[in-house]
């Protein structure tokens, strides 16, 4: 998205004085985030398709000068249409997801984030099952999607890698026609986290 041809509202003047960010990129930012819950210079707190992220995903970074990066309309639709195509080109089963960087809250850096998921089922279910002691999982399952896309963000890079997909063969996964990345999100009510933030403010 080109940055001059963003119209921007008194509301994102407000947020770019606020929080001390250029003006089109709180425009797109407060057009794309679902929630704005606060901020520090330069970055708003944001909900995002049910995911806690910075700027709503929009990034600057390895995008043309002038320019901002967006996540796609509907990342689990374009997970399934690259899949779609390795799979007839390739004659093989594969899932596919897209990621991007994100942050966990209280660590200092990015790791990766599967925004889109397509052909396995991105949660493996541990509960009821035993664990070192034989004594029965009550809680835990494992994010598979958020894995992968931490080993993928790790050869990415964030920087001039150009590196623009990893391939990952043996992963753990069920591979499945109806896996999404929605499968993976948690209502904001039964999050630890998310249950905590209070309501959308900026």
């Amino acid at each position: 998205m080109k940055l001059r041809d963003v119209r921007v509202s008194s509301n994102a003047k407000r947020l770019a004085r606020k929080w001390k960010m250029d003006r089109c990129l709180a425009a797109v930012v407060l057009s794309e985030a679902d929630e704005i819950l606060g901020g520090v210079p330069g970055f708003l707190l944001t909900i995002k398709s049910g995911t806690l992220t910075p700027n709503a995903g929009v990034d600057l970074k390895n995008s043309p000068p002038g320019s901002a990066t967006l996540w796609p309309v509907d990342p689990d639709r374009s997970a399934q249409k690259l899949r779609s195509r390795l799979e007839r080109k390739y004659n093989t089963q594969v899932g596919v997801e897209i990621v991007d960087s994100h942050l966990a809250p209280l660590r200092l850096g990015t790791v990766g984030l599967a925004i889109g998921v397509s052909g396995f089922l991105p949660v493996l279910d541990s509960r009821k099952t035993p664990d070192l002691f034989g004594r029965t999982i009550k809680v835990t399952q494992t994010n598979l999607a958020d894995d992968l896309a931490a080993m993928a963000h790790l050869l990415m890079g964030e920087g001039a890698e150009r590196v623009g997909a990893v391939l990952i063969r043996g992963a753990r996964v069920a591979l499945n026609n109806s896996g999404r990345s929605k499968f993976a999100r948690l209502n904001r009510n039964r999050c630890l986290i998310g249950s905590t933030l209070g309501k959308a403010r900026s």
